[in-house]
């Protein structure tokens, strides 16, 4: 296994060594002496041949194809670097044309994903999946790792905050989260201090630089943009008893998500008490600001993932739940069921 994971990353060094050979070449005699011949030479191979070698490493395996538009991408970010100011004409047209044309389709891709997912998962009785989960399966498939996490984050705030769905009646596997404990007050008043800080501090610092001023007022604006999308969303993405699934799903809106399978919870208590252990995560993306009154603990450690693909592993985690009592004794009830089954 060691010896082929070796040759999977050896396979894809070689387009590596050609890009890094690539940046070497200006340096050398050969360049000196036909700057845009030569130019024009490893503008090709770090748009044409980089791109195919790429493409005939991964035809036989998993990885879609689409991604071979990023080593393209990279081979436009490499020629800037290495190829003299003065010998960049043609890669300003291919900059002009090609880049906007790869944003455009990648943008479709991801669109087109979307749709799909969702046509797909509505196909599928008892499943829970929404936009959001969608888009974060879309997003991780055209962007794998955290830069398609951040990507799902930044979609999902306009989504939320434009979004005039209402969310369709309460299914008795669902939980509210947000109607007894105040926070949507707490974040309104959050949200007017901002407003109030966001112009004084304009006022403020457009006296030594507007530049500055404007740029600070701008993410003050995009921050508030983000708590309300966050507001918006909650009512949207509930707390869930899956029983097909075996799974216990916690949202609080986009923000933050974690599934527990049914095995892995030891214990619930109703609590209020503060979290002092490294272990022990809260639901709630706005910490201290919120309240909890239900703790739930695990017997093995579970990923809760928050925006902007932030992860943290927990073996507790405290949340607050509107109807405590009857969401407290469903989960004792699958903790029993689940202590019977181990006993057969």
């Amino acid at each position: 296994m060691i010896k082929r994971l070796q040759l999977e990353h050896l396979k894809f060094g070689i387009p590596l060594l050609i890009i890094l050979f690539l940046a070497i070449l200006p340096k050398t005699s050969a360049f000196q002496s036909a700057p845009a011949d030569m130019s024009v030479a490893i503008l090709l191979d770090l748009l044409i041949t980089v791109p195919v070698v790429y493409f005939l490493i991964i035809r036989k395996t998993k990885i879609p194809k689409f991604t071979v538009i990023y080593p393209f991408l990279i081979g436009v970010l490499v020629a800037g670097f290495i190829i003299p100011i003065e010998h960049q004409a043609l890669l300003s047209k291919v900059k002009l044309i090609a880049v906007p044309l790869i944003e455009m389709g990648l943008v479709s891709v991801l669109i087109y994903k979307i749709v799909q997912l969702n046509k797909s998962f509505k196909r599928q009785p008892n499943n829970e999946n929404d936009f959001y989960d969608n888009l974060l399966i879309a997003c991780n498939e055209i962007f794998p790792g955290r830069v398609g996490r951040i990507l799902a984050t930044e979609i999902s705030v306009f989504y939320y905050l434009f979004s005039t769905k209402k969310k369709a009646v309460i299914q008795e596997n669902e939980f509210t989260y947000f109607k007894k404990n105040g926070i949507k007050t707490v974040l309104i008043v959050i949200l007017f201090v901002l407003l109030i800080e966001a112009f004084a501090m304009h006022l403020l610092l457009a006296k030594w630089n507007e530049t500055v001023a404007w740029v600070v007022t701008i993410l003050s604006i995009y921050a508030m943009f983000q708590i309300l999308s966050i507001l918006k969303s909650l009512n949207k993405r509930l707390l869930s008893i899956n029983h097909d699934a075996k799974m216990l799903h916690l949202r609080y809106g986009f923000a933050s998500q974690t599934y527990i399978p049914f095995e892995c919870i030891e214990r619930i208590e109703k609590s209020t008490k503060t979290l002092d252990n490294k272990e022990h995560v809260k639901l709630s993306a706005f910490d201290m600001l919120d309240a909890h009154n239900v703790i739930i603990y695990l017997n093995q450690t579970q990923l809760i993932h928050r925006i902007y693909g932030i992860q943290k592993q927990y073996k507790a985690i405290a949340l607050f739940v509107d109807d405590k009592e009857l969401f407290v004794r469903k989960i004792e009830e699958i903790i029993e069921s689940n202590d019977e089954v181990q006993s057969i």
